[in-house]
């Protein structure tokens, strides 16, 4: 085994990202930047010195990552190529270390295992350095160059990496396979890509999760049973979130609302511009949309029981969502036949939780484990900014979810736990409504952190195109 303590990390993030177009080391992803999701993937290694070479973009990473000790040099002619990097980054190496794992700074799917794996198979006779197999392909990296290795870089030039040299010198390089793959981003579809899998990747977490631990099926209208919750006054006059919508409608414009549940938006946007499509797969929520409808003599609303995307969806001056596509695996495809759908304007309006997270706190008391969570509206943002758009936010804060009454709360406390009424899981789901739940002026409610909601505005690709060009 390599000794960690006497390994260096050399981190090479002076590329000029010209196919990116902007400094993609800061580029957010999960949170995080890109560099920074490296860096701390490294110091949980613990390794006995980390080097970070810098380039033209030096003083904007030196504001944006949250530094954990790494040493930084500067390459002065970050141009002159990788090469220039890679040696510039082993010449910084202290001499009392045995060995250097030369990391590139635009992989943010560094794993520690991997770092661990290779710690594990070195030092060899002979060998002069060490590469991970990845089971699903790609790059071998990140390198763990043993000290006897270090010279490979002397015949290296412009963008040449070691891929080459070690190539050449095949029977000194000792392969470790390992699972996955770590694909670096050097243009923005590749981390739009990475963002679409980690959302995915929390979508499938959490239907798992469910699907392991639930006593009853969903049934064929998830939400039928609690449309009632849904509804609201389209005449009402305290919502910030509605006031919002209505100061971008225009009267001659038509509206497409994707997921619009029982009108909450729709109707109201229908009293303001020329015509509004509410598309929604749950024929409880529809029936109580067109119900409201009546009610208000609100005729220009067109009812599409589908989900989305649709095979001939229809298309609209402004296409919105609300509190919809948390729980979408494939949000790619589902925000490409938003944006594909709208003529001026894409309007999404999401928490930063997703809406049944008041619920989350009460898994481990009926589960036994904490909830896991879906993505909201912080991941969006990340992944509209990947695909390049530049979405707008207003931020408000989101009132608390009010029932009815208690059988209300008990109704949609159970459909958010996938518990069985009268077993067991539900005694102690009830005892904890009874025990939480707070009764106000205005019904049922449950105490929970606070928490903000986005409007989040953005142009579809076509006028971000044509924005470009001008």
């Amino acid at each position: 085994m390599t000794d960690p303590t006497r390994t260096a990390a050399v981190v090479l993030a002076a590329g000029t990202a010209s196919r990116f177009g902007s400094p993609k080391l800061l580029a957010r992803l999960g949170g995080r930047p890109v560099l920074q999701r490296v860096l701390d993937t490294l110091a949980d290694s613990h390794l006995g010195e980390v080097i970070v070479v810098l380039g033209d973009a030096a003083e904007a990473v030196e504001q944006g990552i949250a530094w954990h000790g790494e040493r930084r040099v500067r390459n002065p002619r970050p141009g002159d190529g990788l090469a220039s990097s890679l040696r510039l980054g082993l010449s910084a190496v202290s001499p009392t270390m045995a060995s250097a794992l030369i990391v590139l700074g635009d992989q943010p799917l560094l794993r520690p295992d991997v770092v661990d794996a290779l710690l594990a198979a070195g030092p060899r006779q002979a060998a002069i350095a060490i590469v991970p197999a990845y089971a699903d392909d790609g790059g071998a990296n990140p390198v763990l160059l043993l000290r006897q290795g270090f010279g490979l870089v002397d015949r290296l030039q412009g963008d040449q990496g070691l891929g080459a040299e070690l190539a050449r010198h095949s029977g000194s390089v000792l392969r470790v396979s390992v699972s996955g793959a770590n694909p670096d981003i050097d243009t923005p579809g590749d981390l739009a890509r990475l963002a679409e899998a980690a959302w995915a990747d929390r979508v499938r977490a959490n239907r798992e999760q469910v699907d392991r631990l639930r006593e009853v099926p969903d049934g064929r209208d998830f939400y039928g049973p609690v449309a009632s919750i849904f509804r609201a006054d389209p005449t009402r006059t305290d919502d910030l979130v509605l006031d919002l919508l209505l100061g971008e409608a225009r009267s001659g414009e038509t509206w497409l609302d994707v997921g619009a549940g029982a009108g909450r938006y729709a109707l109201p946007l229908a009293r303001r511009v020329r015509r509004v499509t509410a598309v929604d797969p749950s024929d409880g929520m529809l029936s109580a949309l067109r119900e409201i409808a009546a009610e208000h003599g609100i005729a220009n609303v067109r009812t599409l029981q589908e989900r989305w995307p649709m095979s001939d969806p229809p298309r609209a001056d402004v296409v919105l969502i609300a509190h919809v596509g948390y729980d979408i695996e494939e949000i790619g495809t589902f925000v490409d036949a938003l944006e594909a759908a709208a003529r001026r304007l894409c309007v999404a309006v999401l928490m930063e939780r997703q809406p049944a997270s008041t619920i989350d706190p009460f898994w481990p008391p009926i589960h036994g484990e904490p909830r896991v969570s879906l993505p909201a509206l912080p991941e969006f943002l990340e992944l509209l900014e990947a695909r390049g758009a530049r979405p707008d936010v207003t931020y408000t804060a989101r009132p608390p979810s009010r029932f009815v009454d208690f059988d209300e709360l008990v109704t949609f406390a159970r459909r958010q736990t996938w518990v069985a009424e009268g077993g067991e899981k539900d005694r102690r789901l009830l005892a904890l409504l009874r025990e939480r739940a707070l009764e106000t002026p205005d019904g049922w409610t449950l105490p929970a952190p606070e928490m903000r909601l986005g409007v989040v505005q953005w142009a579809p690709p076509v006028h971000r195109t044509a924005a470009k060009r001008r």
